[in-house]
């Protein structure tokens, strides 16, 4: 046995993002939160508060090991874990020969009724020192939500895959709102590498040849759309050539200018671009939504639902109106529409308005 698995840290205290309310049940809470339990005793609970007073969304953070994050499948009953397993095989309560109670290894996997019912979740554990705070241990967080999960395994992952270590380097971790249409505002937790800056890494030649290429695949989709990206690709490729020929005679004075004109080379990604087909009122979980059938520049149909608290501008615009997505999430098998641009507004005819309201009538 490598002796190197019998190694553990020792855990000094435990992060949380809620807390046991006045009723005994669990509260969700928009900021981190220490609080003393079996692993966190009041001193700890005093000099996180110093460190991180009030109510802190945001930790300094370093990690000990090239392997801060683990997964275990759990599944509680009356606050004890009675299964942990590993996605393949799992320890849990059963009886031996003689009926009594005893540690039994059972399958783990999407078959297992308590996972498919939601009585088993999956579990991560994050260990990691807190910029300020020196006891001789680490710090635990843990979590069960689905993009807090996701989010956390992806920024380790991303440097594991560069081959670069993560031991010892600053991140930060943070809570973001979020806004879900069947569990109404949560947080989830979001990390980062906080050393490392955006940078604006400038090709003119590729950056050139890139919107010409893009000139020749728009050849689908609507004739409005397909009018409004050659006008701005055109004065995007006059605007690279430009700049080329400025860097030519006078290098030095471009590289100067070159991060203020990036903004007239950036990009813009076409894909987005949607032109409404449909409206059609719609019942989800008892609440009256909008869904809107869009066509792509593919000419294929595309669903989205309007979300509440999203711009309302676009259901009083008629067929044809042309919208850039800014921002969309998928949610229980469908695309919600978060924010958007109005690119080019078709009036709604009064024919249109009239049906709007008798598809209302039927959804209630």
């Amino acid at each position: 046995m490598d002796i190197q698995n019998l190694v553990r840290e020792r855990v000094i205290g435990n992060i949380k993002i809620g807390t046991k309310g006045k009723n005994g049940l669990p509260q969700k809470l928009s900021h981190f939160n220490v609080e003393e339990d079996k692993g966190t005793n009041s001193d700890m609970v005093d000099i996180f508060k110093k460190v991180y007073p009030g109510e802190p969304t945001k930790l300094k953070i370093r990690f000990t090991t090239e392997n801060p994050f683990n997964f275990k499948f759990k599944r509680y009953v009356n606050g004890k874990a009675v299964c942990i397993g590993n996605g393949t095989k799992a320890i849990t309560v059963g009886k031996d020969a003689k009926n009594n109670n005893t540690q039994i290894e059972v399958e783990c996997g999407e078959s297992c009724p308590h996972l498919q019912s939601g009585k088993c979740k999956l579990k991560g554990s994050l260990k990691f020192v807190l910029d300020g705070i020196e006891a001789g241990g680490v710090w635990n967080l843990s979590t069960s939500g689905g993009i807090s999960l996701s989010n956390i395994a992806s920024e380790i992952v991303k440097y594991k895959k560069q081959g670069i270590s993560i031991v010892g380097v600053p991140f930060e971790l943070s809570l973001t709102e979020q806004q879900s249409l069947a569990y109404g505002t949560y947080y989830s937790i979001d990390l980062h590498r906080s050393d490392i800056k955006p940078q604006i890494i400038e090709n003119i030649e590729s950056k050139l040849i890139d919107v010409e290429n893009e000139i020749k695949e728009i050849t689908d989709g609507k004739e409005e759309i397909k009018q409004i990206e050659e006008q701005n690709i055109n004065k995007k490729v006059k605007s690279v050539k430009k700049q080329n020929e400025i860097r030519e005679q006078e290098p030095n004075e471009t590289e100067e200018k070159s991060a203020d004109k990036e903004e007239d080379i950036k990009e813009e990604d076409f894909s987005n671009y949607l032109v409404v087909k449909k409206y059609i009122p719609t019942i989800i979980k008892g609440n009256k939504f909008i869904k809107i059938i869009f066509q792509d520049i593919n000419q294929q149909d595309v669903e989205y639902v309007l979300h509440p608290k999203a711009n309302q501008d676009l259901i009083e615009k008629g067929i044809g109106t042309v919208i850039e997505v800014l921002n969309s999430k998928l949610e229980e098998n469908m695309n919600i529409l978060c924010k958007y641009e109005i690119k080019q507004e078709v009036p709604k005819e009064e024919n249109e308005i009239q049906s709007d309201i008798e598809k209302l009538k039927e959804a209630v």
